[in-house]
């Protein structure tokens, strides 16, 4: 089988950006996300740090599908994408 894959090394980074945008987005805290989680603030500090060694485990990413109501494919997306998605939620809000 001589197929050659284009894998994305900084995966971890981009999922961990996604992370957050997606609390963010959510308009949960920090805080509040930890005790859903059943973790440590720093825990998801750590988690949501792009470069940090922390992995994050699949059940964590299932749980944050479910509690920031995003589909998985939003964490495997380029975050300056998601980023502008959440910079146009915030202008809206402040036009509510």
């Amino acid at each position: 089988m001589n197929r050659e894959y284009n894998f994305n090394v900084d995966i971890k980074a981009v999922v961990c950006q996604n992370m957050k945008i997606a609390r963010k987005l959510a308009k949960i805290r920090l805080e509040d996300a930890a005790e859903i989680f059943d973790v440590t603030n720093e825990h998801l500090k750590r988690i949501e740090a792009p470069r940090d060694r922390n992995n994050m485990s699949i059940i964590m990413l299932y749980k944050a599908c479910i509690v920031y109501q995003q589909d998985p494919n939003f964490f495997f997306r380029d975050p300056n994408e998601n980023l502008k998605l959440l910079e146009e939620k915030e202008r809206e809000s402040l036009y509510q």
